[in-house]
């Protein structure tokens, strides 16, 4: 039970007390009243019929002396009269029915009011007459009784009513700043921090809100300098200082984990003379805010798989896995616009000082190997005078066809309209290898072809055409788990195109409300490239979510190099860490990152979960770093050993 409801349970009861024993006093006293008066009247009337009497019974006119008392007592206020000559031992007596109307049984039997009864010797002179003997009735009594008793807990009901209203409006005032610090107190035990509440003018409750405000202000900033550490060992770890794009370390990760899992696409290598020549003639800040301006341009091209990284001094490299090559082409011909605004050729006829290599990656290429054809593409693009651009194919068994945006584009929607979109999953685990939730991965299955989701989805991202891939997905997802009784938790990836549609968020939104039920069953996978680029759109998504009851996480969790302080703001359930932060577990550099990001999200009570875990010992190094869910190869052997 809470304070306010004892507190005014309490004073109800002593207020009720006090009204009970109030209304004892009243009722006592009214009755005692009754009985009094009673009492009086019987003998004003006992004194008055005596003189009236008198003549009558001296002359022995009998038959006038009844006249009398029947005219004097023909009411209902007594029950018995009786005259007795004592000459002649005659009587008179008169009974009268009790009649006691309106007034409960109950209430009679409950209440006692006996009949007083009065006997008095007429006499004349010193002769005795006769005796005079009348019996009240107390049925005029119960029935003032009755209705005094009506009034009284009419009145006494009313005041209670009243007074448990006034009790309430001013407990509830009175008691607000602390509900107030209950609420706050309950968001703090989540890691939610709200503003500082105001200072209430009652002095006990001021110093505690006073006590309070201090303790959120200064959890609230512990927090956030967790989350400014872990940024800054980040940084240090994996970005360069410059530019704020990736460095060489996490190029290497990356490109190590791209081509250990039959890869597909390209990198593009940019090469700016210009930053070079400034390093050398204008010195370390002119060359570092070239550097800056363009590193801030080629991050217009930053996506959810792509990774873009300073390789040294003028150096820039772009990884686009599931691309072609006329993609590939598109991009590094934008990279060299990019590198052309550096140039102070307002007129456009310098030639440009930049060039881009280009290379297809294949199965049997190495890291050595692959930036060696990038050195050699780019060699080769020097001799392109009129575009500095060159492609080298080394690829000569293609795991995916040469197939443009559009081609993609139309295959999907073919495999939307017959159905052709197939689903796999795979489970996302705890430490104890429960089932967390298990991620849902889409393919295309065409006659004797297959084609994955990252072969076709980096094309129709780029046509925005994501929404309508994403509705049919949530759409027969939906359909399949309402089939099912008891099902682990489905992770739906969600495009960026569509969380940036408002049409979608609208159908979205519509969905979730007709399928309450699906809570416990769906969660929503957002890139977290969306949450730098699309806040806005991105938090009215997550808001739409949670208001209905669902969850979401967030997938490539660090990859942007990004300020994490968006977590605090919205909250997901999950995040799932880029695979460049759990893939070098060797390095203590790189596993105090990590150790601090997942402190960072377990602070604010999000899970963190680790992609691409493939072995026991791998699982076993990241749960000392406090990674408290684990997605990969693992994960089936685990899952199905239990």
């Amino acid at each position: 039970m809470t304070l306010y409801r004892q507190l005014l349970l309490w004073m109800l009861v002593v207020l009720f007390s006090l009204t009970g024993a109030v209304f004892a006093i009243q009722f006592n006293t009214t009755k005692s009243y009754l009985i009094e008066q009673q009492s009086t009247e019987l003998n004003n009337v006992v004194s008055s019929v005596g003189f009236a009497l008198s003549p009558y019974l001296e002359a022995k006119d009998l038959i006038s002396a009844e006249s009398v008392i029947n005219a004097t007592f023909d009411s209902g206020y007594y029950s018995q009269v009786k005259l007795v000559l004592l000459d002649s031992k005659k009587e008179i007596i008169r009974q009268y029915p009790q009649l006691v109307q309106s007034v409960p049984n109950w209430f009679q039997s409950l209440v006692h009011i006996d009949a007083i009864t009065q006997t008095r010797t007429l006499t004349s002179g010193w002769l005795q007459l006769a005796d005079l003997t009348v019996t009240s009735s107390p049925a005029s009594a119960y029935i003032q009784l009755w209705k005094a008793t009506i009034q009284l807990l009419f009145g006494f009901i009313t005041c209670l009513l009243l007074g448990a209203i006034v009790l309430s409006l001013v407990l509830n005032k009175v008691l607000k700043p602390l509900k107030q610090i209950q609420k706050s107190a309950q968001e703090m035990a989540r890691n939610h921090f709200t503003p500082s509440l105001p200072t209430p003018h009652t002095r006990e409750l001021a110093d505690l809100v006073t006590a309070f405000n201090s303790m959120n202000i200064q959890l609230q900033q512990h927090f956030e300098q967790q989350a400014q550490e872990a940024d800054t060992l980040r940084i240090r770890a994996y970005q360069d200082p410059v530019s704020g794009l990736a460095n060489r370390s996490y190029l290497m990760t990356k490109l190590s984990s791209w081509l250990s899992s039959k890869p597909s696409g390209g990198i593009i290598l940019l090469k700016s003379d210009a930053i070079e020549d400034s390093y050398q003639q204008s010195g370390y800040e002119s060359g570092d805010q070239l550097v800056l301006k363009l590193a801030e341009r080629l991050k217009d091209l930053s996506a959810d798989d792509i990774t873009i990284a300073r390789l040294n001094q003028s150096e820039f490299m772009l990884i686009a896995p599931n691309v072609s090559e006329d993609d590939l082409l598109d991009t590094g011909r934008i990279m060299l616009d990019m590198t052309s605004e550096l140039n102070s050729d307002p007129l456009g006829i310098a030639p440009l000082q930049a060039a881009v290599g280009i290379v297809m990656c294949s199965d049997t290429l190495t890291i050595t190997a692959l930036l060696a054809h990038a050195d050699n593409a780019l060699n080769k693009a020097r001799q392109q005078v009129k575009e500095p651009i060159a492609l080298l194919e080394t690829n000569d068994n293609k795991t995916i066809p040469a197939m443009g945006k559009q081609h993609w584009k139309a295959l999907v929607d073919e495999a939307i309209a017959n159905n052709l979109i197939h689903f796999t999953f795979q489970n996302a685990i705890n430490t104890n290898n429960d089932v967390i939730h298990k991620e849902m991965f889409a393919y295309i299955e065409k006659g004797q072809q297959r084609f994955n989701a990252g072969q076709f989805l980096s094309a129709i991202e780029k046509l925005n055409e994501g929404t309508k891939f994403d509705c049919y997905i949530i759409e027969t997802i939906f359909n399949q788990l309402t089939k099912q009784n008891k099902t682990v938790p489905v992770a739906i990836n969600i495009t960026q195109s569509s969380i940036n549609d408002t049409g979608f968020i609208r159908w979205l939104n519509s969905k979730l409300q007709s399928c309450p039920q699906m809570k416990q069953h769906i969660l929503f996978e957002l890139p977290e490239i969306c949450f730098i680029k699309n806040i806005d759109n991105t938090s009215l998504l997550c808001e739409i979510i949670r208001q209905n009851g669902f969850q979401f996480g967030i997938d490539n969790y660090g990859h942007n190099f990004s300020s994490t302080g968006y977590l605090n703001k919205l909250r997901p359930s999950y995040v799932k860490l880029d695979f460049a932060y759990t893939s070098q577990l060797d390095d203590q550099v790189k596993m105090d990152v990590l150790e601090s990001i997942t402190r960072s999200a377990n602070n604010l009570s999000v899970l963190t979960i680790a992609s691409r875990v493939e072995t026991i010992e791998q699982k076993e190094k990241l749960t000392l770093l406090k990674v408290q869910g684990f997605q990969g190869y693992v994960t089936a052997q685990l899952v199905n050993g239990k």
